[in-house]
C-alpha cells in the first residue's frame, strides 16, 4: 500500500513544525525503530506551501495497515502525536493523492 497525503499547519505553527521536523531528523533511529510495528517500510515527509498555507505531506509504502500512532506508548511517538495537535489545522481539508502510475527500474524488479 502507498499513500500520500498533505497536512496543513496552522499559520503561527510554522516555526513549531519546523521545529517538529528538526526533532524527528535527530531521533532518526528511534523513529526508524517505529517503523516496524507500523508495517511501514519507507516513510518520507516533504513540506509544501500553496496560496501561502504550508502543508506537510507524509509519503509511506505499507505492507498492512498501520495501527493507530494515538495509541502507541513509544516515546517518540507521543511527542510526534503532541506535535501534530499543535501544528496540523485540521480544520482545513487534507491534501489526498491518488497513485496513477508507477515505474521502476527493471534492475530492482525481484530485489
Amino acid at each position: 500500500m502507498i499513500e500520500l497525503e498533505g497536512f496543513a499547519v496552522h499559520p503561527d505553527k510554522i516555526a513549531r513544525a519546523q521545529e517538529w521536523m528538526a526533532l524527528l531528523k535527530s531521533h532518526q533511529e528511534a523513529v526508524n525503530a517505529t517503523l516496524v510495528p507500523e508495517h511501514i517500510t519507507v516513510e518520507r515527509i516533504f513540506s509544501l506551501t500553496v496560496n501561502n498555507q504550508m502543508y506537510l505531506c507524509w509519503y509511506s509504502e505499507q505492507t498492512a495497515p498501520s495501527p493507530d500512532v494515538e495509541e502507541s506508548s513509544n516515546p517518540i511517538d507521543q511527542v510526534h502525536v503532541a506535535f501534530w495537535h499543535e501544528c496540523i489545522d485540521e480544520s482545513v481539508p487534507s491534501m489526498k493523492f491518488r497513485l496513477e502510475n508507477e515505474f521502476v527500474n527493471p534492475s530492482l524488479i525481484g530485489k
